[in-house]
């Protein structure tokens, strides 16, 4: 336990002072100003009310289609085929740690990366809304419900590309690959309906889910299970994959 701490630990420092993930976070905080300003200017000439207190809600649809997989994408390949080719992963595997405490450490340092992100972007978003918004209560309820359910299709969603990691050996042919098979999986509904139903990439916007009343708790439930099932189903084909790489 003591050495996955110190590896988790570890993950988390590389991560903060990479350049891509402080680029990648400084962006998160100007994409809702950005917008929230756009939505306003626009306002007078739509008619509409640009920036509403569901704010933060209507966003985060946008953040979980294109921005936090991007994200998931490149630190993925930076974490597991950028260390390979680059010849550091060794390093970790030097110290009295196991293969499956780096894999859990790395996938975790992403996981908790990733929460991070969601928060700038949610917290970011909440204070355009206020200030540029219509006024009025917020509903806390239902936006600490679709972030918290956003984190968990984000996780599975990053479990399944960290296993893809595996099979690359370069960072920049698993992020072109992952962003191909990303679009594929998003557009694989179009053609053929029951791939949604078994794909994490078609539960991007599943949040919307927890704040529509005409949804059974029996199908909320249904793809909780299922997300959960993923992570772990990838996060074991993952350490398989890893646990045979030649470093």
């Amino acid at each position: 336990m003591l050495s996955f701490k110190a590896g988790l630990l570890n993950e988390m420092h590389l991560l903060v002072y990479r350049r891509k993930t402080v680029v990648f976070f400084a962006l998160s905080t100007l994409i809702p100003i950005l917008l929230a300003l756009s939505l306003h200017s626009l306002q007078p000439y739509l008619g509409l009310i640009g920036v509403s207190r569901s704010f933060p809600i209507d966003m985060l649809g946008l953040y979980t289609m294109v921005w936090i997989p991007l994200f998931i994408f490149l630190t993925a390949a930076d974490l597991f085929p950028h260390e390979i080719s680059a010849r550091t992963l060794k390093l970790s595997l030097l110290r009295p740690s196991t293969r499956f405490g780096v894999f859990a450490a790395k996938s975790a340092a992403l996981a908790i990366a990733i929460a991070a992100l969601l928060f700038v972007l949610g917290t970011v978003t909440v204070i355009c809304s206020l200030f540029l918004g219509a006024g009025g209560s917020f509903q806390i309820m239902d936006m600490i419900k679709t972030y918290l359910a956003s984190f968990l299709s984000m996780t599975a969603l990053a479990a399944l590309f960290v296993f893809v990691a595996q099979f690359f050996g370069s960072a920049s042919g698993a992020l072109a690959f992952s962003v191909g098979l990303y679009a594929a999986a998003k557009l694989a509904p179009f053609f053929l309906r029951s791939a949604a139903a078994f794909s994490p990439a078609s539960y991007t916007d599943w949040h919307l889910l927890w704040i529509s009343s005409s949804v059974s708790a029996g199908k909320l439930v249904t793809a909780t299970l299922f997300l959960i099932s993923s992570s772990i189903l990838f996060f074991s084909l993952g350490y398989f994959m890893f646990n045979r790489k030649e470093v």
